[in-house]
């Protein structure tokens, strides 16, 4: 029997079947927004870093797009608040 990490499975995972990789990734992202202007600003860095590695790998496989998607509008909803929350 196969272990299964599930902290790599829900924000880590890279395979086609682990679409909760970017839910997990932006619902992190929204927290520390909420703490942090920057860390917000910094997460939607490494939204932009985990696109780029999904665009790579849209070559073999179109399932990607879901993920390309999913973290366009989180990084997006991320964002938003970093910019215009007021310290």
């Amino acid at each position: 029997m196969q272990e299964i990490n599930i902290l790599e499975e829900l924000f880590l995972s890279t395979e086609m079947w682990g679409y909760f990789g970017p839910v997990g990734l932006i619902a992190i992202g929204l927290i520390l927004t909420k703490k942090e202007r920057s860390l917000g600003v910094l997460m939607f860095l490494i939204d932009c870093l985990c696109m780029y590695q999904y665009s790579t790998l849209l070559e073999a496989t179109p399932d990607y797009y879901w993920h390309m998607i999913i973290l366009l509008l989180g990084g997006i909803l991320t964002l938003i608040p970093a910019m215009t929350s007021r310290k």
